[in-house]
């Protein structure tokens, strides 16, 4: 297979105006993504959704499951085998055949010939950071690090109560392991009750720890392509509070910098206000200026250049609210201050 995929760039695809998110739509989108980009793979795909949650697979809580089938009805058709297509998810918690199940995983699974995955239960591969602020090495599952295994990262299109927005960085820390190791949103013991102080990047100590850890994990941790499940969005904290936005949207690319930062920005947020954003582009992990990157849409099965990202905004801003509910101010950009003034 020949491979279609610019390291640094971004492609975004929408479904026609009027689908509704129906499983047929769902499957369609997937596969219509992934074939247009015709990765190269090795001798085995692992793809990560989120399904980090006990959640029924049309809250919009969890990556689509018939989002993930279209993209594995395209690797069959490749000529992979069942046993070489893997989907693969770390819960919070060591209860990922509940997840799986209520998440419609499972089922999809035994109709479309693939092959679940805890990872949970995965042996480690540890990375030692001696120059890290938090994190002096990190476990990670060795199913992903396969060199011989192509790893897709698919997140799902949400907002998070601390990092504003949770997409492929954020999606990642489902591969640590054990599990008691991915909590990094908890506050370091010994910062004492800082967490509300303003750090010298502007924003609270208790989000920009957060978001140096990702960049830790995103340091080590490369996939080879990440592929967001927009089709349906959330918004509110990412888990039980808030509303779903259909914007028929996929994203993807190989840079989980990049390509959250142009998801962000297409769900009304100006990237250069996020904190975990704001330390990536820090660390050299990737461009986050809209105007600096380079991003090709795929239409009717062909990658082109894009010329107006306007029109994969979506319709209204997602909402981001914090853990006692109440809505964070998170700067907008410029295209939707200007759409929400309009339609206000």
């Amino acid at each position: 297979m020949i491979n279609h995929i610019i390291d640094d760039a971004v492609y975004v695809y929408k479904l026609e105006c009027g689908c509704d998110p129906s499983p047929k739509n769902m499957a369609r989108a997937g596969y219509e993504f992934i074939k247009a980009l015709r990765p190269d793979i090795r001798k085995k795909v692992v793809m990560k959704p989120n399904v980090t949650i006990v959640a029924d697979r049309d809250s919009g809580i969890v990556t689509h499951p018939d989002f993930i089938a279209g993209m594995v009805d395209y690797f069959s058709e490749t000529g992979l085998s069942p046993e070489d297509i893997m989907i693969a998810e770390g819960g919070g918690n060591d209860a990922m055949e509940e997840y799986y199940g209520l998440g419609g995983y499972t089922e999809m699974c035994q109709q479309h010939c693939s092959t679940l995955v805890n990872l949970n239960h995965d042996e480690p591969e540890v990375y030692h950071l001696p120059d890290s602020e938090f994190f002096k090495e990190i476990s990670i599952a060795k199913t992903v690090t396969d060199k011989d295994n192509y790893f897709i990262n698919v997140p799902k299109m949400k907002t998070h109560n601390l990092a504003v927005t949770t997409l492929c960085m954020k999606n990642l820390m489902g591969t640590l392991t054990p599990p008691y190791k991915r909590h990094l949103c908890s506050f370091p013991h010994e910062l004492g009750n800082r967490y509300n102080e303003i750090s010298p990047n502007g924003i609270e100590l208790r989000e920009e720890v957060l978001c140096k850890r990702l960049s830790d994990l995103s340091t080590v941790l490369k996939p080879d392509l990440n592929v967001i499940e927009g089709i349906i969005g959330r918004d509110g904290t990412a888990f039980r509070h808030g509303k779903n936005i259909q914007t028929n949207l996929v994203i993807g690319g190989k840079n989980t910098a990049t390509v959250d930062a142009v998801a962000s920005y297409l769900m009304g947020f100006e990237p250069s206000g996020i904190g975990y954003l704001k330390i990536a582009r820090l660390r050299g992990l990737g461009v986050i200026d809209i105007d600096k990157i380079e991003i090709y849409e795929i239409v009717d099965g062909a990658i082109k250049s894009c010329e107006d990202l306007s029109q994969y905004m979506s319709p209204i801003p997602f909402e981001v609210l914090a853990w006692d509910k109440h809505a964070r101010n998170i700067l907008l950009n410029k295209e939707m201050m200007t759409r929400s003034h309009v339609l206000v």
